[in-house]
């Protein structure tokens, strides 16, 4: 019987989820999954450079499972590539260090800590935000996570 995986933190939720080849509807596309800490594994590792072992520490799991991550997001995304296939990213067992906001009025986006929770956009005050933990059904549990690990 295989254990639950480690909960992996994740600095902030992807703005964009949904990418396909131009020109094909979407739904007559096959769909590859890309889950949120592989997603990432991919953003530490190739877009911010890290070396597999700060970017293990950073998602708070061992170099080695960084590495399988790693190796299967690359697989996800070259399949998608080559194959022409849709890629969702979504799911896993992660939280959130931040949270990601948009305005809806003026479309500004923006980041705050999973701390606190946004009620006005910064530049034109309005409430008509979109929560991007809570659209991944996240936001209090990683409030939690996030306070655990500063002890």
């Amino acid at each position: 019987m295989a254990r639950n995986p480690k909960e992996r933190l994740v600095s902030h939720p992807p703005l964009f989820t949904t990418f396909k080849p131009a020109g094909i509807g979407g739904m007559k596309l096959e769909t590859v999954i890309l889950e949120l800490d592989e997603y990432e594994a991919i953003r530490l590792a190739d877009y911010e450079g890290l070396e597999h072992e700060q970017a293990a520490e950073a998602m708070g799991i061992s170099r080695s499972t960084f590495t399988r991550l790693v190796e299967r997001a690359r697989k996800k995304l070259a399949s998608m590539l080559i194959d022409g296939l849709k890629l969702m990213i979504d799911g896993g067992s992660i939280h959130f260090k931040e949270n990601m906001y948009q305005c809806l009025d003026c479309h500004h986006f923006f980041k705050s800590t999973i701390h606190e929770e946004k009620e006005k956009c910064p530049l034109c005050h309005s409430e008509h935000l979109v929560d991007f933990a809570k659209g991944f059904g996240h936001g209090r549990c990683c409030h939690k996570k996030a306070r655990k690990n500063e002890c």
